[in-house]
């Protein structure tokens, strides 16, 4: 996956690649209760699987204007005002930032596996999105395998089969006489299938360099992936670790998941 697919996945999840995300973040109302509009589950219940998943389910049709009850933005589309992003490690060192990004098919997306092992306090969630879509304004100047890489303008990116599996696990604790959780342990990992990229004004708008490298880039995506996994799926953890963490800290675990 080459920098720029990645920011269209970091985009999707609501994460910044290793140094800054600066966006609007939903205002969640304060309350001691959850919203009425949730489904809640019952940790000893045999069919929790079952429950948790009519409960998601449920709530998709409120992702598209978001719930900041949950602390849950607006999905579709989600903007994000502005991405810094620095890199220089390995085959790709880039320092770039992308402003009025709009990320679309966020919403139509399938659950593969949502699993809650209420024992051992673990989490499992498996997404699968069919095409995602970005476009933004950007400004980047680097190098990518020793190529060096200078535009200012217009990009398009369509990641296409992307599947994401989550486990969480988590560690309980007291607050207020109420039992919390606080997650100890994020680990995520992702496939994508494809990769289509198109960067408008690349070298002072040398058309025939950006054809170029526009092609580069679609063709050697998979070549650059190794580079920036480990990167990425750091930024995945962090951003997941926060907002998981955001959740359980406003409400309790009993609340969450009663007995």
């Amino acid at each position: 996956m080459n920098q720029f697919s990645l920011t269209g996945l970091l985009l999707v999840l609501g994460v910044v690649l290793h140094i800054e995300w600066t966006t609007a973040k939903p205002q969640a109302k304060k309350t001691d209760q959850l919203p009425s509009f949730l489904k809640v589950c019952h940790r000893n219940a045999p069919d929790l699987d079952t429950c948790a998943r009519e409960s998601y389910e449920a709530l998709r049709p409120r992702l598209m204007e978001g719930i900041p009850e949950l602390y849950i933005p607006a999905m579709e589309p989600l903007v994000v005002p502005q991405v810094k992003m620095d890199q220089d490690s390995g085959a790709i060192y880039l320092h770039s930032v992308y402003r009025n990004v709009k990320v679309t098919g966020i919403s139509r997306h399938t659950v593969n596996e949502l699993r809650l092992e209420p024992s051992k306090l673990k989490f499992i969630v498996s997404l699968t999105f069919p095409k995602l879509h970005m476009e933004s304004d950007y400004s980047i100047k680097g190098k990518i395998m020793m190529m060096p890489l200078l535009g200012d303008g217009h990009c398009n990116v369509d990641l296409v089969n992307i599947t994401m599996r989550t486990e969480l696990i988590g560690q309980e604790y007291k607050k207020n006489g109420a039992n919390f959780l606080k997650i100890n342990t994020v680990t995520v990992k992702y496939e994508l299938s494809d990769v289509h990229i198109h960067l408008d004004n690349l070298f002072n708008g040398d058309k025939a360099l950006g054809d170029r490298m526009n092609e580069f880039l679609n063709e050697n995506w998979k070549a650059l992936a190794d580079e920036v996994r480990p990167l990425m799926t750091k930024a995945l953890v962090d951003i997941l670790r926060a907002s998981v963490d955001k959740l359980f800290a406003s409400f309790s675990y009993d609340d969450l998941l009663p007995k």
